[in-house]
């Protein structure tokens, strides 16, 4: 009876302790839970009340103007301002078929060693093209032929030497025509061939007239074939026994070349 009596009372502590557990636990849990809804509860409420402080910013600030408003004004103004510019009539395109074109420009040029003479300006062509043909500069009787294979004999100098151009016979004052068209690159007076003209023909050739005076043209000027360049002078000390002259001398890429060879023979 004793031994029961024992049992009985161990179980009825057992009992009572776990009783006393469960119910700390549901203490704890209850504490936590209400401690969770209170921090929800503040948060909710400082939400509410920032929205509130934005919501009377928002309403206390200044309506905002438009696009429109604001940048319109200032364009109109600007175009208030700005001067107004009249149209102005275009002429009416003439269809006359009939109508003549004006002729070119005279000039005065007072040529190198002589009286000035009236020439015609001409139009300058976009580039030079060198047509394989030449003209005889002057009529006369070729005293010296073109020689740079051997030289040839030079009466003045008592000399032989190459020669890099034809030296044609002819009277003082006899004029002198470009042998083909070009331009006036160069005028230089020269020891041995006196005035000198320099003509560029194109495609790398250029033509050289030497013992010259009375020029009509200037440096830059563009000559046709058959243009009167100047007259022939009296001869240098280097040609005095060959008499008067002209130094005629034809080149390629600075090379002399044999002008017979473009002349009508």
């Amino acid at each position: 009876m004793k031994e029961r009596k024992k049992s009985g009372t161990i179980g009825q502590k057992q009992v009572i302790l776990a009783s006393c557990l469960m119910l700390i636990l549901v203490t704890c849990l209850t504490g936590l839970y209400i401690a969770k809804k209170m921090e929800q509860q503040n948060k909710e409420m400082e939400l509410a009340k920032s929205n509130e402080d934005i919501t009377k910013e928002v309403e206390e600030a200044e309506p905002l103007q438009s696009v429109d408003s604001v940048i319109l004004p200032e364009i109109k103004e600007e175009q208030e301002q700005a001067p107004q510019i009249e149209p102005k009539e275009i002429p009416e395109e003439n269809n006359d078929m009939d109508v003549e074109p004006e002729p070119k420009e005279e000039a005065s040029v007072t040529p190198v060693g002589g009286s000035a003479v009236t020439v015609t300006q001409k139009e300058l062509p976009a580039v030079l093209q060198f047509s394989g043909e030449l003209q005889w500069p002057i009529e006369g009787n070729v005293l010296m032929n073109y020689s740079m294979d051997q030289s040839i004999y030079f009466a003045t100098l008592d000399q032989y030497k190459y020669n890099p151009a034809m030296i044609i016979g002819a009277s003082v004052g006899e004029t002198v025509k470009a042998a083909a068209s070009g331009t006036i690159t160069e005028i230089k007076e020269d020891a041995q061939t006196g005035l000198t003209v320099v003509m560029d023909i194109g495609d790398d050739y250029t033509l050289t007239y030497g013992q010259l005076e009375n020029l009509n043209f200037k440096e830059g000027a563009h000559l046709d074939v058959g243009d009167v360049i100047g007259v022939v002078a009296k001869p240098t000390k280097y040609y005095s026994l060959e008499g008067s002259n002209l130094y005629f001398e034809m080149d390629q890429k600075d090379q002399p070349t044999d002008p017979t060879e473009y002349l009508p023979q």
